[in-house]
């Protein structure tokens, strides 16, 4: 669809022919000063344009969103773009130190104050404080659509800049949390954000605005909110907040948006807005923001809880395009150069043009696969995107729309809360445990990072302790993981479960009639995992049938029935201890019926006898590490080794 340009960005690039109208295009022109992310010249100096022509004396205010802000000796803000500045202003320019000196001055802080009344960003407060229902016709509907084929112009994948170790702040108290981080890499810039709600008399929110490159950073007084970053807008300054309190919290719901912009230490606020009014669930309630993507200086894409995602011009909080995916199993990431969006729905796994919801190309999953916390990411190239769901891991090549790895790791969700892909052979799953996705091996298992963040292949930690905080890049695998790794392949010897080990196969807890079809299912999936069957191995595959037990079942829109369950279960023993299991019922998933048949019936057939086929079906883990006692309750790992994260760096432990 046609994208609108606003007339007066274009005012902002143009440039007057005459000598006598440079100082009042420039005025006329002249937005709401943002707030002083910037460079102060204490001395007057001669400016001018790259042509030569135009010259004007005046003081640097500050440098903001590419335009330089010069106060001449009446008093009067002028602005002009950098790049249309002579070649020795530029140069000038860049030489300043510091991009976070804040501009003290007493009338362009009364400025600010007197704008900030008004707008946000250039956004009128006064627009988001008006109560506006959203006109869901006048957007393009965008279909989610398998099949189409893959023609994916190439995205640029890599970081343009090396970021900078930057301190942040420590713990107010024991239940202050940091959130997921809000970076931006046009701006090269990350919004951090705490907030504390519980044991506090009233809850408070901070935000710290870090400078990726230089590694310096803003940090806020405490305001009463109780907010989350979603992003970090174009300008460097503004920030799109989301509510984390439910109808109880007495606070900003999940439902409500607020743009927050830094003006010192203070925070300029918004009204709130809800995007999603009475739009969950057919539109009785309104719907919750899950996540945002910053496109432009004024489009940004959300997706709600019930999986409804829109690109939205924000300065007049009007959908530019939308789709409502499942309600359920979704998910959608940007590129880092903000050409291609990769958006999951259900079973099909979709780049598309972001501006335009054009699809370049789409791909189903098989149809009884089962999908859930499903998440995607983009590799360090640009040319593989990351998808997970319950506990299989799967990447696509996306040039060619094939799947280059999939298989599914042992012990349920792999990703429930975060997913990175740091490196282009390995995945990071919820912040803490690194797969090798070629051997499948759990190389180590990461600790006490508040957040990660990985765009480009450079992955942005948070620490945050009551000692102090810190955000540093990173990357994934680390040194002395490498190394691990390498160690183990070349001495499988080092796992307890490996290719060629020796296991024995137990199906005595089974009735008699479904213990040959159970037992020749299983070593046809020890087989397949590089297992070798020894009746007198100390690992054991134990495999048991439970039921039948009379279960309530429902299907959508279809009400609720009954059915004999009966529950396949299959793990690992090795001297008494379980290493890993798997479970799986006789209850389909989707449910198909014969011409003629109800549902019961057909449900009443699949409740006849045990699903046996889940036997020969087992995925079993190719490598394992041996479990240690000494690790405590509830933290065992299959990984090759730990690393905890410290303010002083990683602490290696095996």
């Amino acid at each position: 669809m046609p994208l609108k340009t606003s007339s007066l960005y274009s005012m902002t690039h143009r440039f007057c022919g005459r000598a006598k109208d440079f100082r009042a295009s420039l005025a006329m022109v002249l937005l709401v000063v943002l707030p002083a992310v910037a460079i102060a010249q204490d001395s007057p100096r001669q400016w001018a344009d790259s042509t030569g022509r135009f010259k004007i004396t005046g003081t640097l205010v500050e440098v903001v969103d590419g335009n330089a802000m010069i106060r001449d000796a009446a008093g009067k803000t002028l602005k002009i773009p950098v790049s249309r500045l002579s070649k020795a202003d530029q140069e000038f320019l860049e030489g300043s130190e510091n991009p976070f000196v804040m501009v003290e001055d007493s009338s362009a802080s009364s400025a600010r104050d007197r704008s900030a009344e008004q707008t946000v960003d250039g956004i009128g407060d006064a627009l988001w404080a008006t109560p506006q229902s959203v006109d869901w016709d006048s957007a393009e509907l965008f279909v989610p659509l398998a099949g189409v084929q893959w023609q994916v112009p190439e995205s640029v994948g890599p970081l343009d800049f090396e970021p900078k170790r930057t301190p942040l702040l420590k713990k107010t108290s024991f239940h202050e949390n940091v959130h997921p981080l809000a970076i931006n890499t046009r701006c090269r810039r990350a919004a951090v954000g705490y907030s504390v709600s519980f044991a506090v008399p009233k809850a408070q929110t901070r935000l710290s605005l870090v400078d990726l490159v230089s590694g310096r950073a803003i940090h806020t007084d405490p305001v009463e909110a109780h907010m989350r970053p979603l992003a970090l807008l174009d300008n460097g300054s503004s920030v799109l907040m989301v509510g984390c309190s439910d109808d109880r919290g007495g606070y900003e719901k999940k439902t409500e948006l607020q743009l927050w912009r830094f003006d010192g230490k203070r925070i300029v606020r918004s009204a709130s807005w809800v995007p999603y009014a009475k739009d969950r669930d057919r539109g009785r309630e309104d719907a919750e923001v899950l996540a945002a993507e910053v496109l432009d200086s004024r489009r940004v894409l959300t997706i709600s809880d019930k999986g409804h995602v829109v690109l939205w011009d924000l300065a007049h909080r009007t959908p530019l395009w939308h789709s409502r995916l499942s309600e359920r199993n979704f998910a959608m990431q940007l590129s880092v150069d903000r050409k291609l969006l990769a958006l999951f729905d259900e079973k099909t796994l979709m780049v598309l043009n972001p501006e335009t919801a054009e699809i370049f190309g789409s791909t189903a999953l098989p149809q009884n696969t089962q999908t859930g916390w499903c998440r995607v990411a983009w590799s360090p190239s640009g040319k593989r995107i990351l998808f997970t769901s319950i506990s299989d891991i799967r990447v696509m090549d996306v040039e060619s729309g094939q799947w280059l790895f999939e298989f599914s790791l042992p012990g349920g969700p792999v990703a429930t809360r975060a997913l990175s892909y740091p490196d282009e052979d390995f995945v990071l799953l919820d912040k803490r445990l690194l797969v090798d996705l070629r051997s499948k091996i759990q190389v180590c298992e990461y600790r006490d990072a508040g957040q990660i963040e990985t765009i480009g292949g450079t992955s942005f930690i948070a620490i945050h302790s009551g000692n102090g905080g810190l955000l540093a890049p990173g990357k994934f695998p680390h040194p002395a993981a490498e190394q691990m790794l390498e160690t183990a392949l070349n001495d499988p010897r080092l796992f307890l479960l490996h290719p060629g080990v020796a296991v024995a196969i137990d199906v005595s807890a089974i009735r008699s009639e479904h213990q040959q079809v159970a037992r020749t299912g299983l070593e046809q999936s020890a087989a397949q995992a590089g297992y070798e069957v020894a009746p007198t191995s100390p690992i054991k595959i134990v495999g048991s049938i439970s039921g039948p037990k009379q279960e309530a079942v429902s299907y959508i829109a279809a009400g609720a029935y009954i059915v004999n369950q009966y529950t396949s279960s299959v793990k690992l023993d090795w001297n008494g201890k379980t290493l890993w299991s798997t479970s799986q019922t006789n209850v389909p998933g989707m449910l198909m019926t014969k011409r003629g048949q109800t549902m019961q019936e057909a449900l009443d057939d699949a409740g006849k006898k045990p699903n046996t086929a889940m036997f020969s079906n087992v995925h079993f883990p190719k490598f394992m590490q041996k479990p240690s006692d000494s690790q405590p309750a509830g933290r065992r790992s299959n990984a090759l080794m730990q690393s905890q994260f410290t303010l002083q760096g990683l602490v290696d432990s095996k």
